[in-house]
């Protein structure tokens, strides 16, 4: 199975690649016990959907208010691309980069 590190809206941050919206927001089997992990994913969506704002079903980006939460993400984004890169290196994961504008 192939997986996907990106930050999307809705969906967990490492999800299978091309799976359904319910699917994608689980946490992947393979992490399952490591909380530190998941911890750092679940801080750095949560961010990353404050960079949003939502009104009837259009997202805007605010982002730019907030440096400082656009700084923590790109932080913790990193620091999740190492832990998976050191901690499985035989899970086959894309890894998308980070952009912010």
């Amino acid at each position: 199975m192939t997986y996907e590190l990106s930050l999307e809206y809705g969906s967990f941050p490492l999800k299978l690649v091309d799976e359904f919206a319910e699917s994608r927001r689980a946490i992947p089997d393979f992490i399952a016990q490591d909380s530190e992990l998941i911890a750092k994913l679940e801080e750095v969506n949560s961010l990353f959907h404050e960079l949003f704002h939502t009104i009837e079903c259009q997202f805007f980006y605010i982002g730019y208010e907030f440096p400082e939460k656009k700084e923590k993400v790109t932080q913790l984004y990193n620091e999740i691309v190492q832990d998976i890169k050191t901690n499985y290196p035989d899970q086959d994961i894309l890894i998308e980069s980070l952009y912010f504008y």
